[in-house]
């Protein structure tokens, strides 16, 4: 099963635009699209819950993405992006 992309929300948009050209159609493209198809493959933020999760990108994770996932819709939204690379 793969879940839709609900686009980037919240602070997302604003960091997405700070984040470098070949960061964001490289190691965080590649992200969301392997989470769209297997977005369990990603840390409950809170033991118990599983809606907020984290993802981690880039060639030694120094990227995170947080992101809803919404089990109802089959949706994923990213709400928060940090790149320290």
């Amino acid at each position: 099963m793969s879940y839709k992309f609900d686009g980037f929300h919240g602070r997302a948009l604003y960091e997405l635009n700070g984040l470098p050209e070949e960061v964001r159609d490289g190691p965080l493209l590649e992200r969301l699209i392997e989470l769209l198809h297997s977005p369990w493959d990603a840390v409950a933020e809170r033991p118990g819950q599983s809606v907020v999760r984290h993802a981690f990108f880039g060639e030694t994770g120094q990227g995170m993405l947080t992101f809803i996932l919404d089990e109802e819709t089959q949706t994923l939204r990213i709400i928060d992006i940090l790149w320290v690379g």
